[in-house]
């Protein structure tokens, strides 16, 4: 029996959940459409279950248990980023096409498939009489793509509910290979993640260019070098020991004295660990001559925990004081808390991925920043972020760009796992 076989229900619920192109900051006729569908594909779900829909689009699902103490929250995103270029996909980007080895569409991967499997796993256990030992929620928001509120006003309102979780569980980590100091791959488990401070600087006038110049020349000294942070350094590194190759677990035993070469080959993968800023001059050309707009620095700052982007926002304006430079502000995110890598959450996260991945090292990690579980720490200290799948490179790179697909052996996977992780 093939696996398209075996979860057909989960299969075409993701299909159909793809076909409803609900791109962030977009139409919300399609999230409405996605609300509706999900109620006739998990009838028993939302039979048992309390609704609620948080500014239109994101939804609050209560599923009551034996008790209320102690609950398990579960995230997803209902949102996807753009398609692109549509005529740069081997399959429709909202067909949701099934080929007997994958799921094709925009979503697939992130966050759908993930959303699925769990929503897969809680109707097929509530067929089977399941009642849960404690209330269970599913937080799915319809912004987390552009770092949008509403996952905070859900958990505002949990907040201000009493509601305490036992852990919260988001996306972020998965089995993949995504450092080039291990030697296969591993489960990472994110346990917190960076924070991040998006800002311009522009000048008009004489000497623009020159005035910029010698502000970014000084904020290029200011951030804080390159290190290896907790959790880095005290738990990442350590874990991944048993797959490291030689001369990294010799960088990792002396690192206080090979902290360079070892943050040089974390940086060589998409997830190194020093504060960076690009920049970009904006030019225009117009006919034969050079028409040059308001000179403009983007820049784009990861900052490490233990960090402040509000101090490192204070040194910056203090760089451009008393010059006609503009700093214009976008994104400012403090870095996450530190969840714990051990309890009885951790535990039975761990036991659940070391019976879906035998064998695999499982491995606390720094997330590079962006999801929603950051605005769950303030009701919950076990935030930690994991899809039960195994990706490679190359899928990993279709996410955010062309013919994003995850294969019907994930999806299959994910259930189990989560059908696990709720009975927990």
């Amino acid at each position: 029996m093939t696996y398209y076989e075996r979860n057909d229900r989960a299969v075409r619920a993701l299909s159909l959940a793809i076909m409803q192109p609900t791109v962030s900051g977009g139409d919300p006729q399609p999230f409405k459409r996605l609300h509706t569908l999900l109620r006739q594909l998990f009838p028993r779900l939302f039979a048992h279950a309390s609704c609620e829909v948080i500014d239109e689009t994101s939804l609050l699902i209560h599923l009551p248990g034996r008790q209320s103490a102690r609950p398990m929250i579960f995230l997803s995103h209902m949102d996807v980023v753009d398609a692109g270029d549509e005529s740069r996909w081997t399959h429709a980007p909202f067909g949701g096409e099934i080929d007997g080895e994958y799921i094709h569409g925009r979503g697939a991967a992130d966050m759908k498939g993930h959303m699925i499997a769990l929503l897969t796993a809680a109707e097929d256990l509530l067929q089977e009489g399941w009642n849960p030992a404690s209330d269970v929620y599913f937080a799915f928001s319809s912004d987390e793509e552009l770092r949008g509120g509403s996952m905070e006003k859900i958990a505002c309102i949990l907040r201000d509910r009493g509601v305490r979780p036992a852990f919260v569980l988001d996306e972020g980590g998965s089995v993949s290979s995504p450092y080039i100091i291990a030697q296969e791959s591993a489960a990472y488990v994110g346990v917190s993640e960076k924070g991040r401070l998006l800002f311009s600087l522009s000048c008009e006038g004489m000497y623009a260019m020159e005035k910029l110049s010698k502000a970014a020349a000084r904020i290029a000294r200011i951030h804080p070098k390159g290190r290896l942070c907790a959790p880095v350094l005290t738990q990442m590194l350590p874990a991944m020991r048993p797959i490291m190759t030689r001369r990294d677990k010799y960088l990792l035993r002396y690192h206080h004295l090979n902290t360079k070469h070892l943050i040089y080959r974390l940086s060589r993968t998409a997830a190194g660990y020093a504060i960076t800023h690009t920049q970009l001059m904006l030019w225009k050309q117009q006919g034969d001559a050079l028409m040059r707009e308001k000179p403009t620095l983007y820049y784009s700052a990861s900052v490490l925990p233990g960090d402040s982007t509000e101090e490192l926002l204070s040194r910056v304006r203090r760089i451009i004081k008393g010059t006609d430079i503009t700093l214009t502000l976008g994104c400012l995110e403090e870095p996450g808390s530190l969840s714990p890598a051990q309890g009885l959450s951790w535990d039975a996260l761990v036991t659940a991925i070391q019976v879906h991945f035998p064998g695999k090292i499982i491995v606390p990690s720094l997330m590079p920043g962006g999801t929603d579980a950051r605005r769950m720490e303030m009701i919950c200290e076990h935030v930690y972020r994991f899809s039960p799948f195994v990706f490679s490179q190359e899928e990993l790179q279709r996410t955010h760009s062309y013919n994003e697909r995850i294969s019907i052996e994930n999806l299959s996977r994910g259930v189990s796992f989560f059908r696990q992780v709720l009975q927990a």
